[in-house]
């Protein structure tokens, strides 16, 4: 059995959005509350954090090291929930453009006390962690390494758990028209998770993988390969003599944009809606990329027939008051431009 620690405040809600929903021609819409999954810190990343640093303690960790780029909220979480359990967190981040949140991302770590150090792309970060395991006090084995976005086979046990509960939310409201869960893929740990989970759960569900990043080794075949490898993890399903369904996967890469965390107008329209119809708040790089997916699949009538569900993965609880006193000059200088 995979270890875990607590960490998340779960199951998170599945409300109805009736205004938004209204507003866009999907009247049935439904959103999953992720962005509340965690007293301190929400979004999708709490519940692998759940698996991954469970793993970690149960290894006799005594500091994890993680990537992301310079406004990850992946490396945030980590810093957050590691420090929550009693770890040191060192994380490794790489340039990306500015946005709104990228500032006090890193005001918070520097609140944290998170270590930080800047890597120049994926293969020098991968070099920065060989040299922490080398040099650490307590030799290599005491730190723990946390994938970018908390995706690994151990990490996704947490979506599976996921797909779990919103199929017992399903039932529990009587709905049992097939589903369209819509959701941003960077890493593809919450997409392959989900897509176990729900498989596992019988229920009829589309899992809307909406591609936020560039690399092209994020794609359809690499999705289904991380969702067999997190079902290696589970044990064999229980036999039932009702008919279940497979989840199937809808790979969605038109929505990305020109870039990581380069907003789109459909991004743009997808914040503002959500802001006014539905009171929460998305960003531009994942959450509302993956809402502009279902608006356009909802105006041309992609939804007839179907249970749409919006997956919230941006983090709403508030930020820290003391941000504002953090001392940004302790940073390191290569973040310096952010707050300039």
């Amino acid at each position: 059995m995979a270890s875990r620690v607590r960490l998340a405040t779960l199951p998170t809600a599945l409300e109805a959005c009736p205004g938004l929903g209204a507003a866009i021609g999907a009247p049935g819409l439904l959103t999953k509350r992720d962005d509340l999954a965690g007293a301190e810190y929400g979004g999708n990343k709490v519940r692998k954090l759940e698996y991954l640093l469970g793993d970690a303690l149960d290894r006799g960790c005594d500091a994890v090291v993680t990537f992301g780029a310079a406004g990850s909220n992946h490396a945030l979480a980590t810093a957050i929930y590691a420090r929550q359990v009693g770890l040191t967190c060192w994380a490794v981040l790489t340039d990306q453009v500015e946005t709104p949140w990228v500032a006090n991302t890193l005001r918070w770590h520097g609140l944290l006390g998170t270590r930080l150090l800047h890597g120049t792309g994926f293969a020098a970060t991968g070099l920065a962690a060989e040299r922490l395991r080398a040099s650490h006090p307590a030799g290599p084995q005491a730190l723990y390494e946390v994938p970018w976005g908390g995706s690994s086979p151990q990490g996704s046990l947490g979506f599976v758990d996921a797909g779990t509960e919103l199929a017992t939310q399903l039932a529990a409201a009587g709905l049992t028209a097939p589903v369209r869960v819509y959701l941003p893929c960077g890493t593809m740990g919450s997409v392959a998770g989900l897509l176990a989970g729900l498989g596992r759960a019988g229920v009829a569900a589309t899992v809307v993988s909406v591609k936020v990043v560039p690399q092209n080794v994020v794609d359809a075949a690499a999705v289904l390969q991380l969702t067999r490898e997190t079902e290696r993890l589970l044990p064999p399903p229980a036999l039932t003599s009702g008919k279940r369904h497979r989840a199937s996967l809808e790979f969605r890469p038109e929505f990305a944009g020109e870039g990581y965390a380069l907003p789109t107008p459909e991004a743009r329209e997808a914040l503002a809606l959500a802001r006014d119809l539905a009171g929460f708040s998305l960003d531009t790089t994942y959450s509302g990329k993956a809402l502009a997916c279902l608006i356009s699949d909802a105006r041309t009538g992609r939804l007839e027939g179907h249970i749409p569900v919006f997956w919230q993965t941006w983090n709403s609880r508030p930020y820290p008051a003391e941000l504002a006193a953090v001392d940004t000059t302790r940073l390191p200088a290569e973040f310096q431009k952010f707050f300039a």
